[in-house]
């Protein structure tokens, strides 16, 4: 069962590529609403085990309410990419046959505007996956110092001209009161014209989204406790919806390439199963727009690899 308004991207191409073992266990670290949850349940035998887990608490919540499937069958918790390896542990699991990790946004925290997410949020500039987290986006761009939110923006976001938009940002920020998706929008609006407006903004909510929730140090941790919790042969799936994340999932699961000849060349874990990563096809994409941009990528731990 998938909940109003939320469309799991990829699903039958994430469950065919992750599951080997039907009896086995599985972990889909980035619950979200449950859909694909309820798609790897769906596939498994009765000795199946699912382990879901999400940062964001309330997506626990509505999975566990999607997914009616009992425990120990499904067990949701609550966990960051770089606390699986505790929650696993927590759970009593040991190794496990697969892993799914999907990198988007659900359209039911993208839509809420309590959240933050969208420029179109008339809502606090909040956009913390993980409510417990330290800083909102807000408080990061009241804290933080212009080049750094330059380097923010150029580098997290390619954001053209970020000069140019850190400058609007202060300029929003001293108005005085708190600032809003919509706040932001306006005070960005005068730099980007025409049919690229509606990219940039995202390139710049994207930015701030990614460094409010460290996206990309998680993503790393995600990849490098996974090559340890994965028996030999199973197998890691990961969706990712921009380049800079698709980069990283790519260079991680690539046979290494030395500059030098003669330098020994570093193991790596992987086994690539995807030599390309998989897309959604036209007629997915014509019934959730949202899954335009998704690159799955998967490999396969190799054996004896310590």
């Amino acid at each position: 069962m998938e909940s109003p308004g939320h469309v799991p991207v990829l699903k039958e191409e994430a469950v065919q590529l992750l599951l080997g073992d039907p009896r086995g266990t599985y972990v889909d670290a980035t619950l979200g609403s449950g859909g694909h949850a309820a798609a790897i349940l769906g596939a498994l035998g009765v000795e199946g085990r699912l382990v879901g887990l999400d940062c964001d608490p309330a997506a626990v919540t509505r999975a566990r309410a999607a997914v009616p499937v009992p425990e120990p069958r499904f067990v949701a918790r609550r966990a960051r990419f770089s606390g699986m390896r505790a929650a696993l542990q927590d759970l009593g699991v040991g190794p496990v046959d697969g892993i799914l990790a999907d990198l988007g946004l659900s359209s039911l925290q993208l839509d809420d505007p309590a959240r933050g997410f969208s420029f179109q949020a008339p809502g606090p500039l909040d956009m913390r996956l993980d409510p417990s987290l330290p800083r909102s986006a807000e408080t990061l761009l009241r804290s933080i110092e212009d080049e750094e939110l330059t380097r923010i923006l150029r580098d997290l976001g390619e954001v053209p001209r970020p000069r140019a938009a850190v400058r609007a940002i202060r300029k929003a920020l001293s108005s005085g009161t708190p600032l809003t998706g919509e706040a932001l929008r306006d005070a960005l609006d005068p730099l980007f014209r025409g049919p690229a407006r509606p990219r940039r903004l995202s390139q710049i909510f994207q930015a701030l989204r990614i460094a409010v929730n460290d996206e990309l140090s998680e993503l790393q941790a995600l990849l490098h406790e996974s090559a340890s919790l994965l028996r030999p042969g199973g197998t890691l799936c990961v969706i990712a919806y921009h380049s800079l994340e698709d980069r990283i999932v790519k260079n991680a699961f690539r046979p290494p390439r030395p500059s030098d000849p003669n330098e020994p060349l570093t193991p790596t874990p992987w086994i690539p199963i995807t030599k390309k990563p998989v897309r959604p096809s036209e007629e997915e994409v014509r019934r959730n727009p949202r899954a335009r941009s998704a690159k799955l990528r998967a490999a396969r731990r190799k054996e004896g690899f310590a």
